[in-house]
Parts: structure tokens; sequence; C-alpha cells
């Protein structure tokens, strides 16, 4: 071996774990290096083979499409590819490499096995079937992490967002049939482009987002597009595609509120409509930003200056209707709905803070309360953001240590507007606040395809049932056998159901007679942000006329209610 060729594989093992050399048309010449061990194959076998034929089918368009577009004497950054070890299930790389000769192009490509774990966390990431593209939550989740890393490693990054436009017209140009093809070149066109070929996201149907180191030239994104639409087009004529590309460095914003607005904005790009033009998109994404500085700001101003209100909704006993706790409700004092001033906390990162302040509130009207008769107890809502956080927990733990007598009274209403990512870190902390004697609640029980591995992995006292459930259980009989069945599952597992907005007698009577417990909703009670907190009992259900007894029953006396036994 020439002195030469020892060194750059030297050079090359230094960081990898296996060299390969590949011709102008993607075919394998040399192979060094743990072949076998990461590919299946030995040295010997592999010239002749094609590269693509070593990856798995969902990321050999991406990698043909690198390699074709990759000019000479450019080096091509580590992309993260699966492997087609055996043709499924095989295991994760770094592929890197650099192009030479401008005759005859070859490639020198590096693979160096995914570090422990990252597999796992690649395949637990929500996909777009179609594309192969992040869904829009793993996406903006992506942007977070990448930003903090960036920031830590001073590495500058660029964000483009995309947007097709009358992409449904030209879908039905092409025909069912070969919309997916047309979707999986766009996907892989965009992944290709990314960084570490992770992160490209479907936002929408027709908008999607890029995140790129800044020698990547976003025309070129769009071209790309534009290209693979004219290709599919029986026109010819494609579709026009315009881009925004974000600033993540907005003057005047520290770190955690620029990446808060970078959050918001994306999430404002997917979900705006017709409202922004196509021809002021770019000029729109700067106002949309402008917009969201501003809100942020005043949401701050509204933490700061306690401008919240607390409402407080009673939940009851279905078999006699006394109540058993209230639901503490915030309500903003500008003219925001609650839902769209959470949502909002969510998106831009703070809704740590925003729990952090009800609590604070329900925790003075619980001391403001203990002299009462008959002392309430009161649930909050904490999201499944700020349960993820330990930063959240410790001063939360804080907050009720010099309160023990009231922690029995707060209990702890875990919402799951986003999704739970880490069960078992989630349920260890649910486990601390059950041993400092707070109950636990998981609102929205049936909502979605995780409520059932929610109660298998979190230890919790309480489920509250969907409405949506609820609203139909008195006419539909579908809806009565699934609420049977999660009630029936919830006593098994001794967990206490309450169904949300029991609106009319016939809704409570049919949740009586299914075994729900509990019951919250205007037939019991509206929240009510009265200084007494203590809504007024809700009106006794019309009584029924009890039969005269038989002569041989025996009369008793229970309580201030008589029975007949």
């Amino acid at each position: 071996m020439s002195l030469s060729r020892e060194r750059l594989l030297a050079f090359s093992f230094a960081n990898a774990d296996v060299l390969l050399e590949v011709d102008a048309d993607h075919r394998v010449r040399f192979a060094c290096g743990a072949v076998h061990n990461l590919l299946g194959r030995t040295e010997a076998e592999l010239p002749g083979h094609g590269l693509l034929d070593l990856l798995a089918p969902g990321d050999r368009r991406m990698v043909g499409l690198l390699l074709t577009a990759l000019r000479n004497h450019v080096r091509l950054n580590p992309l993260m590819v699966r492997l087609a070890h055996d043709h499924e299930g095989g295991p994760s790389a770094l592929l890197a490499g650099y192009r030479l000769d401008d005759a005859v192009p070859r490639y020198y490509l590096t693979l160096t096995r995914a570090r422990a774990g990252l597999m796992e966390t690649l395949n637990e990431i929500d996909r777009d079937p179609s594309t192969g593209l992040m869904e829009r939550d793993a996406f903006t989740r992506t942007v977070e992490e990448k930003l903090k890393s960036a920031r830590r490693h001073d590495v500058d990054t660029k964000l483009t967002l995309l947007r097709l436009d009358k992409f449904d017209a030209l879908k039905g140009r092409v025909g069912p049939a070969n919309v997916q093809g047309m979707l999986e070149e766009i996907g892989a066109l965009l992944r290709a482009m990314s960084i570490e070929g992770n992160t490209a996201g479907r936002l929408s149907d027709d908008r999607f987002g890029v995140m790129h180191a800044p020698e990547i030239d976003p025309s070129e994104l769009e071209q790309g597009i534009a290209r693979i639409s004219r290709a599919a087009d029986p026109q010819g004529a494609g579709i026009a595609v315009t881009r925004a590309s974000l600033d993540l460095e907005p003057r005047g914003l520290s770190d955690e509120d620029r990446r808060r607005v970078v959050l918001y904005a994306v999430r404002r790009f997917s979900d705006s409509g017709e409202a922004l033009s196509i021809g002021s998109l770019a000029d729109g994404m700067r106002e949309m930003l402008a917009q969201t500085v501003q809100r942020v700001q005043q949401f701050k101003q509204t933490l700061a200056d306690d401008r919240l209100r607390i409402a407080l909704q009673p939940i009851v006993r279905l078999s006699d209707r006394a109540v058993h706790h209230f639901e503490a409700l915030a309500r903003p004092g500008d003219g925001q709905t609650p839902g769209a001033m959470i949502a909002f906390a969510e998106e831009v990162g703070m809704a740590q803070d925003f729990d952090l302040l009800v609590c604070h509130r329900v925790l003075d009207t619980l001391k403001r309360s203990r002299d009462s008769l008959a002392p309430p107890a009161i649930a909050v809502n904490i999201s499944a953001v700020s349960l993820e956080s330990e930063v959240f927990m410790k001063t939360f733990l804080a907050l009720m240590a010099p309160h023990r007598p009231l922690r029995q009274r707060l209990l702890v209403e875990v919402t799951e507007s986003m999704k739970i990512r880490d069960l078992q870190a989630a349920n260890a902390m649910l486990k601390e606040l059950r041993a400092r004697g707070h109950k636990i609640c998981l609102d929205d029980f049936g909502a979605g395809a995780a409520s059932f591995p929610y109660i298998q992995a979190l230890d919790v006292d309480y489920v509250k049932i969907d409405g949506a459930y609820v609203r139909r259980v008195a006419s539909e009989r579908r809806d009565r056998a699934i609420l049977k069945a999660m009630v029936g599952l919830c006593d098994e597992l001794g967990i206490g159901t309450i169904a949300e907005l029991v609106e009319n007698e016939a809704q409570a009577k049919v949740l009586l007679d299914l075994g729900v417990g509990f019951g919250q909703g205007y037939l019991f009670g509206r929240p009510s942000v009265d200084q007494n907190f203590l809504p007024p009992p809700p009106p006794p259900a019309e009584p029924q006329r009890v039969p005269e007894p038989e002569p041989r029953l025996n009369l008793r006396r229970r309580g201030a209610v008589e029975s007949w036994g």
C-alpha cells in the first residue's frame, strides 16, 4: 500500500468506520474498514455494487440527488442515513465525503455508525407518510434543539420556509397515481439540503420548512421543487414556489426570546390562510415576526402585572351532586380566549411561566379558604411541557413545601395539548407529586391515540373523559359502548372517572348508569370568578314520585333521606 493511501486511510478512520470510493454512476469501486459489521458484506463483495442499494429505500433518492448536485471539490456535510442491512431494520450511520476530478467525477465517502440511542430517536419522530419529512410538531421541536446547539457551538444556520402556489390544481393534473412519486421527490430534495438530512418538515399540505447551512442557496430549493413539478405535470407548467428565509438573529431579543419567536413564526406560517398572499409572503413573514415579538412582550407583561383572573367550576359526584372539587380556569383580562392564550404560551415556550402563575393564584385562594367550614379542593392544569421540565417541577415543589395541609386540596390536572415525549420521566414526576399528597388527573382521556398508553405508563388518580363522547352519550350507541369500556378499564385500574361538558339531565343519567363517578359542566355550575368562589349548588333534579311502600317492607332512616329496604 502506498504511503499516500495509508495516510488517506488513517485520516478517514480517525472519525469513520467505512471508507468508500464511488464513481460517477454511484457504484462502489473500493471499500475498506468495518465493512461487514456495518454493511453486512465483505470488502471484496462491495466493488461493483450500487451505493444506493446499501441504503434503506427511503433514503436512496435523497442521497442520489445530493451526489448528483454535489459540486467538484465540495465537501458533503455529515448526513444521517439508514442502511439496508438485509434490506430491513438496518442501523443508522452518518454519511460524509468529498467529490474529486472535474473530468471523471469520483466520490470519497465515509460511513460512521450512529451513536447509541440515535436510531430510536429517529424512529420515534412523527413523519409525513407521503414525503418522509417530519410532521410540523416534530419539525418545530427539531428546530428548537438545533437553535440551542447552534448557539452553544457558534454555528450559523438558516431557516427557509416554502409555499407551493396552486398545489391542489397541480395534484389534480398529475393524478393520484403520480402524486406520491412527486411528493417523494420533493421530500428527498428538501432532506438533501437540510442539516444532516434530518431538519426538513412538511408543515401543511402545501408548506414546507428547511433548516440548512448558510452555504446552501435557498433559490436551489425553490428551483428544485419547480423542476420536479414540471417533470410531473402533463402540461409541463409545474407550480410557482415562493420562499421566505427567516432571520434567526432578530435584534433586541435574548436567546430564549429568539427561540420563542422562531417557533411561533413557523406555526403561524403553517396555519395562515389566503390572507397571506403569495406576492407578499416575504414581507408577511417579517411582519409576522414583528407581531410575534410584540405578543411575547405583551404576554410577559400580562404575567408580570398579574392580570389573569381565575374562575372556578365545580366537579360533582354524579350519585348525589355533592361538590367534590373545583377546576381552576384562567381567564385573561385582555379579551383573548383562554384557549388562544394557553396555545400561545405553549407555542412560544412560556407554558411554565403561565402554569406557575396559575398555581400561585390557586394557592392564594386555598389559603384564604382554609378557615371555611367546608374548604374545597381545586385542580390546576399543568401542561405536558411543564411536566417534563425539571425546573418547573422544582419550583412547584418549593412553592408548595411550606403548605403541607393544602397539598391534598390542590389536584394536578395534566393537559395534553402537546404530546408527552418521555412517559417514564413524566411518571417519575407524577410519583413525586403523589408522594407529596397531590392527587393527579389526566385530562381529555379518549381524545387521542396516546390516551391508553398514558394510563398504562402514568400513575394517576382520575381521568377526565373527553367531552366529545359526553355530548353524544345519550343518543349514540357507539359512544355509549366506547365510554362503558373506558369506565370498565379505569375501574379495573382503580382510577376515578370524570365526565366533562355535561349539559343536561339525560347525559347525567346515562353517565351515572355507565358507572362514571363525577361530572363537570353547565348542568352543575358555570365557571365563577366571584370572590365567594363557592358557586351555589346546582338545582336538584326534578323529584320523582315514590310509590307507597308495601306493608311488609320495613322503613328505615338514613341521615335526612328516607329509603326503602
